[in-house]
C-alpha cells in the first residue's frame, strides 16, 4: 500500500540546513494501522506529511497504490491525493461552516447532485456518531466532536488511507480512547489503512498493528506491537515502553540503596520478560527448585497488547553464579527473554 524508500527531507535556512527526516525507509500494508512515534523535533510530522506530499521530500521515492507521488504532475497529485484522507490534532475547521458544510466541502465539483450529497454527508455522520450535529458549528461543539468531524470530513471522497497527525494530542484521556475507538471501527469496517503519528505510547498500545520509532529525523526500530513492546532494542524504543511499563520508578528505586542495599556477589537484578501464554506459568518457583537460586520479586505487571499478555517482572536473583546462568539458559530456552539490569560483580551498571 504504501512503500516510503530512502525519503529524506533537508530544511535550508540562513542559519543552515535541518535534516528533518534522513533516508527513511518504511512499509505500510493495506488495511493496516500503523504508528509513528517519537518526541518532539523527532521529524514524525515532517514525515507523514511527505506521504501526501503537503512536504516535497528533497530526495526518494514515495509510493502509495503503486504509484510514485514524487513523479506525478500536479493534475495527477492533486487526483491521487483525494485517496489520502487528513486528520490534524486542532482539526482545522471551517468556523464559518456547520457540520453538513464541513464535511460536504471536499464533495464540491465532483459532480454529485444535492440529494446524493446529503445522502454521503448523513451517512458519514451516522458513521461517527454525529447524525444529531448536522446544523451544529464548530464553536457549539466539544474537541472530540469537531474530531468526530474532521473524520468524516477525511472520509468523503472514500480514501484508501487515513493519515492522522497527533489526531487526539489536544484531547482529554476519555475523549481520547473514544477517538481511537472510532478509528478502529473505521479500519475494520471500511478496510482502511491508517498512519498515526504520536508522541504518546498509550496511544501506539490501543490500536495500532505496527508501529515504527523515530529519533533525530530516523527510524531506530520498527516492528509488530508485541515484539516492540516485548524486547525493545533501541534505547528510544526502551524510554518509550518504560512509560506503559512504569520502568523509571523502579529505577530510581535502584538506584537508592536505601532500597535494595549493596548487592552481593551472589545477587543480581535482572528484568525477565513473558509473552503469551508464558505470563501464567510459574518460572520463578521453578528457578528455586531447579536451580538453587532464590529470587525476590522486585516489581511486576501484566499489559494486554493486542489481545497478547506481556508481563515484566524485575527480580533480585541470589544463588551461585552457575546456577543463575543454568537458570536464564533454562528461560531462555523457554522463550522467556531475560536482561541484567544490575550486577554487583561488574564495576557499571547495564539498565535495559
Amino acid at each position: 500500500m504504501i512503500w516510503l524508500k530512502n525519503v529524506s527531507k533537508t530544511y535550508h535556512s540562513k542559519d543552515g540546513k535541518v535534516e528533518a527526516v534522513k533516508n527513511v525507509n518504511l512499509h505500510v500494508e493495506s488495511g493496516k494501522i500503523v504508528g509513528i512515534i517519537g518526541y518532539s523535533g523527532a521529524g514524525k510530522s515532517t514525515l507523514i506529511r511527505c506521504i501526501n506530499l503537503l512536504e516535497k521530500p528533497t530526495s526518494g521515492e514515495v509510493i502509495v497504490s503503486d504509484k510514485d507521488l514524487t513523479k506525478l504532475s500536479q493534475r495527477e497529485l492533486r487526483k491521487s491525493r483525494e485517496k489520502i484522507g487528513m486528520i490534524f490534532q486542532h482539526f482545522n475547521l471551517m468556523r464559518s461552516r456547520d457540520v453538513f458544510e464541513n464535511v460536504a466541502y471536499p464533495l464540491k465539483g465532483k459532480g454529485l447532485n444535492r440529494e446524493r450529497i446529503k445522502e454521503k454527508v448523513e451517512s458519514l455522520l451516522n458513521l461517527v456518531g454525529l447524525n444529531d450535529k448536522v446544523r451544529a458549528y464548530p464553536s457549539q461543539l466539544s474537541g472530540g466532536q469537531k474530531q468526530r468531524v474532521a473524520i468524516a470530513r477525511a472520509l468523503a471522497n472514500d480514501p484508501q488511507v487515513l493519515l492522522c497527525d497527533e489526531a487526539t494530542s489536544a484531547l482529554d484521556p476519555e475523549t481520547t480512547h473514544s477517538i481511537l475507538s472510532l478509528l478502529k471501527e473505521i479500519n475494520e469496517k471500511l478496510g482502511l489503512t491508517i498512519v498515526l503519528i504520536t508522541h504518546q505510547m498509550e496511544v501506539v498500545k490501543e490500536i495500532c498493528h505496527e508501529v515504527a520509532v523515530m529519533d533525530k529525523g530516523e527510524v531506530v526500530e520498527e516492528g509488530n506491537l508485541v515484539q516492540i513492546f516485548s524486547e525493545p532494542k533501541a534505547q528510544m524504543t526502551k524510554n518509550f515502553v518504560s512509560t506503559i511499563f512504569k520502568y523509571d520508578k523502579i529505577y530510581e528505586l535502584l538506584n537508592s540503596n536505601s532500597f535494595i542495599g549493596e548487592l552481593t556477589e551472589e545477587e543480581i537484578i535482572a528484568k525477565i520478560s513473558f509473552v503469551g501464554q508464558n505470563t501464567g506459568q510459574a518460572f520463578i518457583s521453578k528457578l528455586s527448585r531447579k536451580f538453587k537460586v532464590d529470587a525476590s520479586i522486585l516489581f511486576g505487571n501484566i499489559e494486554i497488547i493486542q489481545q497478547i499478555p506481556v508481563g515484566n517482572l524485575i527480580v533480585k536473583l541470589n544463588g551461585a553464579r552457575e546456577g543463575i546462568r543454568s537458570a536464564f539458559d533454562y528461560l531462555e530456552e523457554k522463550n522467556v527473554h531475560v536482561e541484567v539490569i544490575r550486577d554487583a560483580s561488574s564495576l557499571t551498571k547495564s539498565y535495559a
